[in-house]
Protein backbone atom coordinates (compact mmCIF):
# COMPACT_ATOMS: atom_id res chain seq x y z
CA UNK A 1 0.00 0.00 0.00
CA UNK A 2 1.50 2.90 -0.68
CA UNK A 3 2.02 6.01 1.55
CA UNK A 4 -0.03 8.78 1.59
CA UNK A 5 2.01 12.17 0.92
CA UNK A 6 2.07 14.76 3.63
CA UNK A 7 -0.99 17.09 3.20
CA UNK A 8 -1.02 20.72 2.89
CA UNK A 9 -1.27 23.01 4.76
CA UNK A 10 0.05 20.40 7.21
CA UNK A 11 -2.46 19.74 10.18
CA UNK A 12 -1.87 19.94 14.01
CA UNK A 13 0.28 17.18 15.59
CA UNK A 14 0.51 16.03 19.13
CA UNK A 15 3.65 16.62 20.58
CA UNK A 16 5.69 15.58 24.16
CA UNK A 17 8.72 16.39 25.77
CA UNK A 18 11.73 14.00 26.17
CA UNK A 19 12.99 15.37 29.65
CA UNK A 20 16.69 15.89 30.63
CA UNK A 21 17.95 12.80 32.06
CA UNK A 22 16.90 10.28 29.47
CA UNK A 23 18.85 8.11 28.97
CA UNK A 24 19.43 6.95 25.10
CA UNK A 25 21.31 4.20 23.07
CA UNK A 26 22.99 4.23 19.61
CA UNK A 27 24.61 1.72 17.22
CA UNK A 28 26.90 3.72 14.75
CA UNK A 29 30.20 3.71 12.71
CA UNK A 30 32.80 4.14 14.54
CA UNK A 31 34.36 6.77 11.91
CA UNK A 32 31.76 9.24 14.16
CA UNK A 33 31.10 10.43 17.23
CA UNK A 34 27.76 9.53 19.59
CA UNK A 35 26.52 12.89 19.44
CA UNK A 36 27.00 13.28 15.58
CA UNK A 37 24.17 13.61 13.52
CA UNK A 38 23.83 12.65 10.07
CA UNK A 39 24.26 15.03 7.28
CA UNK A 40 22.30 13.11 4.87
CA UNK A 41 24.99 11.10 4.28
CA UNK A 42 24.38 7.05 3.43
CA UNK A 43 21.47 5.37 2.26
CA UNK A 44 17.67 6.21 3.30
CA UNK A 45 16.16 5.41 6.00
CA UNK A 46 12.34 5.42 7.11
CA UNK A 47 13.13 9.40 8.31
CA UNK A 48 16.31 10.56 6.60
CA UNK A 49 17.48 12.34 4.60
CA UNK A 50 15.77 15.52 4.92
CA UNK A 51 15.89 18.88 3.67
CA UNK A 52 14.98 22.73 4.18
CA UNK A 53 12.80 24.66 1.38
CA UNK A 54 16.30 25.96 0.14
CA UNK A 55 17.04 22.24 -0.61
CA UNK A 56 19.72 22.57 2.96
CA UNK A 57 20.50 19.31 4.94
CA UNK A 58 18.93 18.79 7.76
CA UNK A 59 21.54 16.34 9.80
CA UNK A 60 19.50 13.62 11.43
CA UNK A 61 20.55 11.47 14.67
CA UNK A 62 19.18 8.18 15.50
CA UNK A 63 18.67 6.46 19.31
CA UNK A 64 16.55 4.40 20.93
CA UNK A 65 15.20 3.94 24.55
CA UNK A 66 17.03 0.92 25.24
CA UNK A 67 20.47 -0.94 24.05
CA UNK A 68 18.08 -4.13 22.51
CA UNK A 69 15.74 -1.49 20.78
CA UNK A 70 19.03 0.23 19.72
CA UNK A 71 20.08 -3.19 17.92
CA UNK A 72 16.89 -4.29 16.35
CA UNK A 73 16.26 -0.85 14.76
CA UNK A 74 20.37 -0.97 12.79
CA UNK A 75 22.27 -4.29 12.28
CA UNK A 76 19.10 -6.64 12.95
CA UNK A 77 16.39 -4.55 11.18
CA UNK A 78 16.46 -5.51 7.68
CA UNK A 79 15.94 -9.45 8.55
CA UNK A 80 12.82 -10.53 7.63
CA UNK A 81 10.77 -11.89 10.12
CA UNK A 82 9.56 -14.26 7.70
CA UNK A 83 12.86 -16.28 6.85
CA UNK A 84 12.80 -19.82 7.82
CA UNK A 85 16.61 -19.48 8.70
CA UNK A 86 17.88 -15.67 9.89
CA UNK A 87 21.03 -14.97 9.94
CA UNK A 88 23.45 -11.61 10.39
CA UNK A 89 27.11 -11.19 9.94
CA UNK A 90 29.16 -10.90 12.73
CA UNK A 91 31.28 -8.36 10.91
CA UNK A 92 28.06 -6.17 10.78
CA UNK A 93 27.74 -6.19 13.99
CA UNK A 94 31.86 -5.86 14.87
CA UNK A 95 31.96 -2.97 13.10
CA UNK A 96 29.60 -0.60 15.05
CA UNK A 97 30.42 1.02 17.62
CA UNK A 98 27.53 1.69 21.14
CA UNK A 99 27.18 5.14 22.55
CA UNK A 100 25.66 6.02 25.45
CA UNK A 101 23.88 9.16 25.43
CA UNK A 102 22.47 11.26 28.73
CA UNK A 103 20.16 14.39 27.31
CA UNK A 104 20.93 17.30 28.88
CA UNK A 105 18.29 19.36 28.16
CA UNK A 106 14.53 19.27 27.57
CA UNK A 107 13.41 18.35 23.88
CA UNK A 108 10.07 18.75 22.08
CA UNK A 109 9.42 15.84 19.83
CA UNK A 110 6.78 15.21 17.87
CA UNK A 111 4.97 11.76 18.93
CA UNK A 112 4.00 9.14 16.29
CA UNK A 113 2.62 6.52 18.57
CA UNK A 114 -0.80 4.99 17.06
CA UNK A 115 -3.28 7.14 18.62
CA UNK A 116 -0.98 10.21 17.48
CA UNK A 117 -0.54 9.11 14.08
CA UNK A 118 -4.62 8.66 13.74
CA UNK A 119 -4.74 12.20 14.28
CA UNK A 120 -2.72 12.70 11.39
CA UNK A 121 -5.62 9.98 9.55
CA UNK A 122 -2.21 7.45 10.02
CA UNK A 123 -1.93 4.07 11.15
CA UNK A 124 1.31 2.31 11.88
CA UNK A 125 0.78 0.23 8.74
CA UNK A 126 1.60 3.84 6.28
CA UNK A 127 4.17 5.07 8.46
CA UNK A 128 6.65 2.94 10.91
CA UNK A 129 5.46 -0.52 9.60
CA UNK A 130 6.48 -0.08 5.90
CA UNK A 131 9.30 -1.59 4.06
CA UNK A 132 12.41 0.23 2.96
CA UNK A 133 11.28 0.73 -0.53
CA UNK A 134 9.07 3.31 1.15
CA UNK A 135 11.51 5.44 2.54
CA UNK A 136 11.50 8.13 0.10
CA UNK A 137 7.49 8.66 0.94
CA UNK A 138 7.85 8.11 4.72
CA UNK A 139 10.93 10.67 4.99
CA UNK A 140 8.63 13.66 3.54
CA UNK A 141 6.62 13.31 6.58
CA UNK A 142 9.72 13.44 9.01
CA UNK A 143 10.46 16.75 6.59
CA UNK A 144 7.19 18.06 6.62
CA UNK A 145 6.81 18.18 10.40
CA UNK A 146 10.33 19.77 10.38
CA UNK A 147 8.75 22.64 8.44
CA UNK A 148 5.60 23.01 10.40
CA UNK A 149 6.82 23.60 13.76
CA UNK A 150 10.24 25.32 14.25
CA UNK A 151 10.20 23.97 17.85
CA UNK A 152 10.06 20.31 17.37
CA UNK A 153 13.72 18.83 17.71
CA UNK A 154 12.73 15.38 16.33
CA UNK A 155 10.25 12.48 16.35
CA UNK A 156 9.47 9.58 19.15
CA UNK A 157 7.44 6.19 17.94
CA UNK A 158 7.50 2.71 19.12
CA UNK A 159 9.81 0.39 17.97
CA UNK A 160 8.92 -1.43 14.61
CA UNK A 161 11.16 -4.56 15.69
CA UNK A 162 11.26 -3.90 18.91
CA UNK A 163 8.29 -3.10 21.08
CA UNK A 164 7.16 -1.88 23.43
CA UNK A 165 10.81 0.36 23.22
CA UNK A 166 10.78 3.98 21.81
CA UNK A 167 12.69 4.96 19.37
CA UNK A 168 13.51 8.66 18.09
CA UNK A 169 15.17 10.68 15.52
CA UNK A 170 16.64 14.21 16.16
CA UNK A 171 17.06 17.13 13.90
CA UNK A 172 20.36 18.39 13.81
CA UNK A 173 19.81 21.91 13.98
CA UNK A 174 17.36 21.92 16.30
CA UNK A 175 19.30 21.06 19.25
CA UNK A 176 21.35 22.94 21.63
CA UNK A 177 25.30 22.21 20.82
CA UNK A 178 24.98 20.26 23.97
CA UNK A 179 22.41 18.08 23.98
CA UNK A 180 23.46 14.99 24.68
CA UNK A 181 26.81 13.49 26.86
CA UNK A 182 27.87 10.69 25.81
CA UNK A 183 28.54 8.77 29.20
CA UNK A 184 29.80 5.36 27.62
CA UNK A 185 31.39 4.66 24.15
CA UNK A 186 32.30 1.26 23.59
CA UNK A 187 33.47 -0.58 20.70
CA UNK A 188 31.22 -4.10 19.94
CA UNK A 189 34.41 -6.14 18.82
CA UNK A 190 35.94 -5.62 22.02
CA UNK A 191 33.57 -5.88 24.34
CA UNK A 192 32.79 -9.64 25.16
CA UNK A 193 29.86 -8.67 27.33
CA UNK A 194 27.64 -6.53 24.32
CA UNK A 195 28.00 -8.86 22.22
CA UNK A 196 26.89 -11.70 24.16
CA UNK A 197 23.89 -9.21 24.88
CA UNK A 198 23.60 -8.85 21.46
CA UNK A 199 23.22 -12.52 20.42
CA UNK A 200 21.21 -12.93 23.29
CA UNK A 201 18.94 -10.19 21.75
CA UNK A 202 19.46 -11.77 18.40
CA UNK A 203 18.12 -15.60 20.29
CA UNK A 204 14.56 -13.63 21.17
CA UNK A 205 13.80 -13.17 17.30
CA UNK A 206 15.71 -16.26 16.01
CA UNK A 207 18.37 -14.59 14.71
CA UNK A 208 21.80 -16.15 14.50
CA UNK A 209 25.39 -13.88 14.25
CA UNK A 210 27.41 -15.86 11.54
CA UNK A 211 31.42 -15.33 10.64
Amino acid sequence: MPVPPPPIPFPPFNTRVLLAGTPLVRLHDPAFRGDDANPCRGGPTRFAPIFRPDGACVPTLYAAGTFEAAVFETVFHDVPHTAATKFVPLGKVTSRTISRLELQSDLLLASLNEPDLNRLGLTRADLIDTYPSAYGETARWAEAIHRADPTVAGLMWTSRRCDPDQAFVFFGDRLPPTAFQVTERVDIATSAGDLAQIRHFGHRAGIILTI
